[in-house]
């Protein structure tokens, strides 16, 4: 799908946005199933801390900056603004080469990249908490995105999570955790699929795509019945037959653990 920048400003929500965004810079950049996860997790989880920093439970991950703004100060505006700033200075550091775009992307929601303002301003808390998180990833040696276009890339299990969010009417609050959870569910499937997939000896990519998957809905699953709409028609993400039942409940798990270790930190109890 194309993306109009200039028509961001008129998007569902800020989250959802820049998901889209995420994905058309990785159908560009090819990267395998596990490097575009891990590119997914580091997007949404620099938007989760920014926007915890507006929250009055929400604590920030080990790779974030603690910070929370008092209650005049997290107006959804502010909220939005930070986190576009995470994102914007996140995706450009995982896909340089696709740097206008996400520029084009600010310059649609006519925010500025350059904006002036101390670190509790929402242009300072989005940036700390993405140099923090990409700091983190360097330490950590994570790799960049790796080009593979023999493999596609996950955004199949994101659409799941964009029809839920279209058909519920979400806001950037539900988005941001709704995302949070599928993302890093998404990156720990895939690194559990690979590792499966290895000691079974069985197709590498079958058993991510099936592994990740089932993880993304388990934790569409539980988010639904979180926001008390699971009765509305369930939403699902695509898996793979090649995974086998095994692979299945393997993701099944990882995205268990993914969520309820995510709903701790909006929840804050950590």
């Amino acid at each position: 799908m194309k993306l109009d920048p200039g028509a961001a400003a008129g998007m569902a929500g800020t989250v959802a946005g820049w998901n889209r965004l995420a994905l058309q810079a990785i159908r560009a950049a090819q990267p395998g199933p596990p490097a575009a996860a891990r590119s997914l997790a580091i997007l949404h989880t620099c938007m989760y801390n920014a926007w915890a920093a507006y929250d009055g439970a929400a604590r920030q991950t080990a790779h974030g900056v603690r910070v929370r703004l008092p209650c005049a100060e997290r107006s959804a505006a502010s909220k939005a603004c930070a986190m576009s700033h995470a994102a914007w200075f996140a995706l450009g550091k995982r896909f340089p080469g696709q740097q206008a775009m996400f520029d084009a992307w600010m310059a649609g929601l006519e925010l500025d990249r350059a904006a002036p303002g101390g670190q509790l301003s929402p242009a300072g808390i989005g940036r700390i908490q993405a140099v923090s998180m990409l700091d983190f990833c360097h330490r950590a040696g994570t790799p960049a995105a790796t080009a593979t276009p023999a493999e596609p890339a996950p955004g199949r299990w994101c659409l799941a999570a964009h029809r839920l969010s279209e058909r519920e009417g979400h806001d950037d609050d539900q988005d941001v955790r709704l995302f949070f959870a599928l993302a890093n569910a998404l990156a720990d499937a895939s690194i559990a699929g690979w590792g499966d997939a290895q000691e079974r000896e069985t197709a590498g990519p079958a058993a991510i795509h099936g592994s990740a998957g089932a993880a993304a809905n388990e934790v569409i699953r539980r988010f639904e019945n979180e926001m008390r709409s699971g009765m509305r028609g369930r939403t699902r993400a695509d898996t793979h037959v090649g995974a086998g039942l095994a692979g299945q409940e393997l993701g099944r798990q990882v995205g268990a653990r993914a969520f309820d270790d995510a709903r701790r930190h909006w929840e804050g109890r950590l």
